[in-house]
């Protein structure tokens, strides 16, 4: 418990000294930055930004950073940017070197590193003249001959950089203000009481001048102290101001006028300040300890902040702020506006909190759980909120702020909890939605499905509740209605009802439905003005509608039936919004990154046009300069075009509309982050390419192209087609009479292969129904018939005539399972078993990954070997008799292994057998079979192989044979 009050009291110190800062968005090298050190900073007449940094100088057009250098420059950063009269970008750097920009590169104007010695001075541009303001004199350098005088032919002392006023210079000198024309003719000047010689005080630094409109702000550095007066040039009146005692020692970069506030940029941040009775009264810092060098506001009135070593802030809308939090306070999930300007709120990591909008003090209630805080609603007749975690409700007393642990299950992870006028409340969790009384006793169940929300009508009374399983109004007497939108259900996301009795429901990829008298009567998606159908948070206001999107923050006017929009261009930082209060001048908003807020009559930037410009005009996709029009060659009709709109985050918030006239004249819009369009294969003709910046903008810029008709196109081409057509037809012809004989000649020889395939199965069985063999087998039947074995004559004879009927029925068939093939196989060797006295031992083994019923081999194929084995190596041997079949697949599965294997007498002495008994003898099976695969390789891509090897290489006994047979599956 001490603990828990100890941690406590220590967020309660800490968090009490944070500030309101504006939103802003921090760039660096993560980002994509070039650098993280800036000196100076610009936007052009085009919009585009030019940094100089110590890397060099870099220019951004809102998609990327250019780099510019120059071969002859002495070290990498530059200074002192400046934009001329003729659109140059100028800078400098401490060596004394003089760039501008044009054309797209940096060219060295001057070199003035022996004038100023190491100095790095102040400059400006004008029309004829490149000034150069240094600690004792000005010089000015001709920008057409170059050439450099003195523009103040005294030496003077510490010399300002000069404000232009009504065509006239102001600078400091010394102890004076001076005021010159632009030929620096001395006009007028005032007395400083600054500088005493008879003292010896000394002005470390030149002074900066600040204006706003006839008021000078003049900043010196005396003694290392900061010194400022207020300069009235009508009046012709000097004041010295008093300085806070904060600001005297801190290094000051720039001081300017922002409405009726004085910005000074420096080593701890921007400190702002007004002006009160001769006195710099301090307002508030931003950026605090981070060392500021400039800051500018561009012309979609972004803030740009450079500093050295932090990258680059930017604050593209100062009327949208965030409040300052701790770490372990910023995930936040609810805010409830308890009044007196106080805003009760609960994070995701389950702190309670309250926060004063107007003073920036925060205190923390509760760190007891870190589930997140699911709910926060307050009680419309006592001064009570209620706080709902995932395992926790918690009752704060507002006015004692008293806060007690309320001991109800049924509260714990609430999604939603809506008050019904005094007496009750609807509640919507994971599980369902159920009616709860005054004390949070549940009274009877509404919806036994899981519940996102719900919300009570202010005006009927009745009750909304979304659920996955739809929206459902349940009235006083609580009779549930579904309501739905085109025949389907509505999975609404968040309700809330706007002063014209309109209910409204944000939906998860339906856009706003909005309903009256349980009907959708009006509904809002990207196609009438939603930046996104993705809807989250909906907040009333009055007759305004505050709308989440995945795209941006969005206020509907339900009356004139209007939006504005909030993106992250128009300073929103981050569209993951997880709840919106609205207050009296402003709008607060919270996400998983901290609280945000909006002041509602400022925070909305007025549209400006904006200026597009082409980037690349591409020809058969190479770049071309880029020109007003075009003359182009017939094949030169793949055309590519590049633009941009130069701002701060232009390629997201930025779409494009063109159009192709001479091809289309509807306009056509890019979708997000495109800036390009191609077009390929363009005919010949005149075309005018146009584009602008949505939303739409008055300024639309043109490319003008002409490409050349063919030289197809003309009279001889024509005839020289005509002759050519002619022959082409012709060749073609000729070439369709060789393709058609080709493919006859190909025909007749299939034919002849297949009636040689069907001959040679034919001689196939011949060798399989050779005399010999049914010779044999009748013998064999005779015999066990003489010896009164009619159970073996009748088995014999059954397996003899299901040989010769699978024999026949194979012979009809080119090709057969090996299943089919297999049967055959046993039932031949157990009729040769017979014939061999039973002195013969054979196997046959099939390897599990062969499928028997679909791998095919050609019929009648592999039994004559088997006979080969048994006639020619076995049938001489009296005793050990062994013949092994063996079927396997290869590592690809696509080729079937048949391995014969006998250990019979083998080749050579089967050969000196037969010759010694029939001369010039050729097994008719085997030469059948050679003839067959000769046959068979003829149609087929990969060839059947048949190898025959001795068994017993040593002593050339025993005979395999292997056969390699390419499958076909059925």
């Amino acid at each position: 418990m001490l603990k828990y009050l100890s941690l406590l009291i220590i967020y309660g110190c800490i968090l009490s000294l944070n500030a309101q800062q504006p939103a802003s968005i921090h760039l660096t090298e993560k980002d994509g930055l070039p650098d993280i050190e800036f000196y100076n900073i610009i936007e052009d007449s085009k919009q585009f930004i030019w940094l100089a940094a110590d890397k060099g100088l870099y220019r951004y057009n809102g998609r990327q950073y250019d780099y510019f250098s120059h071969p002859k420059q002495r070290g990498n950063a530059v200074f002192g940017t400046l934009e001329d009269d003729k659109g140059r970008i100028w800078c400098n750097n401490i060596s004394g070197q003089f760039f501008y920009i044009e054309n797209k590169r940096l060219n060295l104007f001057i070199d003035l590193g022996d004038i100023l010695n190491g100095e790095l001075p102040q400059f400006k541009v004008n029309k004829t003249h490149l000034i150069v303001f240094t600690g004792r004199t000005i010089y000015s350098v001709n920008l057409d001959d170059k050439k450099v005088t003195k523009a103040i032919n005294k030496t003077f002392s510490l010399i300002g950089l000069p404000l232009e006023q009504s065509n006239n210079y102001y600078y400091t000198k010394r102890n004076y203000i001076i005021k010159t024309d632009h030929t620096f003719n001395k006009v007028d000047s005032l007395h400083i009481d600054i500088y005493d010689e008879r003292i010896n005080t000394s002005i470390s630094k030149s002074a900066n001048l600040a204006s706003n409109g006839n008021i000078f702000l003049c900043h010196f550095l005396r003694h290392k102290k900061n010194v400022f007066y207020q300069f009235d040039i009508l009046k012709k009146t000097l004041e010295l101001l008093k300085v806070p005692i904060e600001l005297e020692s801190r290094s000051i970069n720039q001081v300017f006028f922002k409405d009726d506030e004085i910005w000074m940029t420096t080593d701890i941040g921007i400190q702002i300040f007004k002006l009160l009775d001769n006195k710099l009264e301090f307002q508030r810092s931003l950026f605090n300890k981070v060392y500021v060098t400039k800051i500018i506001r561009d012309s979609n009135d972004n803030y740009w902040v450079t500093t050295k070593g932090e990258g680059i802030f930017i604050i593209p809308n100062i009327n949208i702020f965030q409040y300052e939090l701790s770490k372990d306070l910023v995930n936040i999930n609810k805010i409830k506006n308890i009044g007196n300007n106080t805003i009760l709120f609960g994070t995701n990591n389950g702190r309670v909190a309250t926060i004063d909008t107007e003073k920036n003090n925060i205190k923390v209630l509760d760190i007891s759980s870190t589930y997140r805080v699911s709910e926060i609603i307050l009680d419309k007749v006592k001064p009570e909120a209620i706080i709902v975690k995932e395992d926790i409700a918690l009752s704060l007393n507002i006015e004692s702020g008293r806060l007690q642990k309320m001991y109800n299950e049924l509260l714990y992870g609430a999604k939603s909890i809506s008050k019904i006028e005094t007496a009750s409340y609807v509640l919507s969790s994971y599980k369902d939605a159920i009616l709860l009384d005054n004390n949070f006793n549940e009274i009877n169940k509404l919806v036994n499905k899981r519940s996102y929300t719900n919300y009570a009508s202010k005006e009927k009374k009745d009750v909304y509740v979304s659920t996955v399983e739809g929206l459902f109004v349940f009235d006083k007497a609580f009779n549930k209605t579904e309501i739905k939108y085109k025949n389907e259900h509505i999975l609404g996301t968040s309700i809330t009802e706007t002063n014209d009795n309109t209910i409204w429901v944000s939906t998860f990829k339906n856009g706003i439905l909005g309903i009256k008298n349980k009907s959708v009567i009006v509904t809002y998606d990207e196609s009438n003005g939603l930046l996104s159908n993705k809807t989250s948070v909906l907040q009333s206001d009055k007759n305004h509608l505050w709308i989440a999107t995945e795209k941006g923050l969005q206020l509907l006017d339900v009356t004139k039936k209007t939006f504005k929009n909030l993106t992250r261009q128009d300073g929103i930082p981050t569209y993951r919004i997880s709840d919106i209060e609205v207050m009296d001048n402003k709008v607060l908003f919270v996400s998983n990154i901290g609280m945000f807020g909006l002041y509602k009559d400022s925070a909305f930037k007025k549209v400006k046009n904006k200026t597009v410009y082409f980037t690349d005009f591409r020809i058969n996709e190479q770049s071309h300069p880029i020109k007003d029009s075009y003359e182009l060659d017939y094949d030169e009709n793949k055309i590519g075009f590049n633009f941009n709109s130069n701002g701060f985050q232009s390629n997201v918030n930025t779409r494009y509309k063109y159009r192709l006239l001479g091809s289309d004249s509807i306009w056509k819009t890019t979708n997000e982050l495109v800036n390009y369009v191609d077009y390929n294969s363009l005919a010949s003709g005149d075309y005018k390419f146009q584009v602008k910046a949505l939303p739409e903008s008055d300024t639309i810029k043109t490319i003008e192209f002409s490409i050349l008709k063919p030289f197809w196109k003309r009279w001889w081409f024509y005839v020289l087609s005509v002759i050519l057509i002619g022959l082409a037809i012709y060749f073609i012809f000729v070439s369709k009479i060789e393709k058609l004989k080709r493919k006859q000649a190909e025909v007749l020889q299939k034919e002849f292969v297949n009636k040689q395939l069907v001959l040679s199965q034919l001689e196939n069985l011949r060798s399989q129904m050779n005399p010999h063999f049914i010779f044999n087998a009748l013998n064999s039947i005779q015999e066990y018939i003489v010896l009164n074995e009619k159970e073996l004559a009748s088995s014999f004879l059954i397996k003899f005539s299901r040989l010769i009927r699978i024999y026949l029925e194979h012979s009809r068939e080119s090709e057969v399972t090996l299943n089919q093939e297999l049967k055959a196989l046993n039932i031949y060797l157990e009729l040769e078993k017979n014939r061999f006295e039973d002195i013969l031992d054979y196997s046959i083994e099939v390897s599990e990954t062969i499928d028997i019923s679909r791998v095919k081999v050609p019929s009648l194929f592999i039994q004559p070997y088997v006979e080969n084995a048994l006639k020619h190596g076995l049938l001489h041997k009296k005793d050990n008799r062994k013949l092994k079949l063996i079927f396997y697949l290869n590592n690809n599965n696509d080729i079937l292994f048949c391995e014969i294997e006998d250990n019979g007498i083998g080749v050579e002495a089967s050969k000196k057998l037969n010759a010694s008994r029939r001369p010039m003898h050729k097994s008719f099976a085997t030469s059948a079979n050679e003839k067959r695969v000769t046959l068979l390789n003829t149609t087929r891509k990969t060839p059947i192989k048949v190898t025959i090897t001795p068994l017993d290489l040593s002593k050339k006994t025993g005979t395999k044979v292997e056969i390699k047979i390419p499958i076909q599956s059925i």
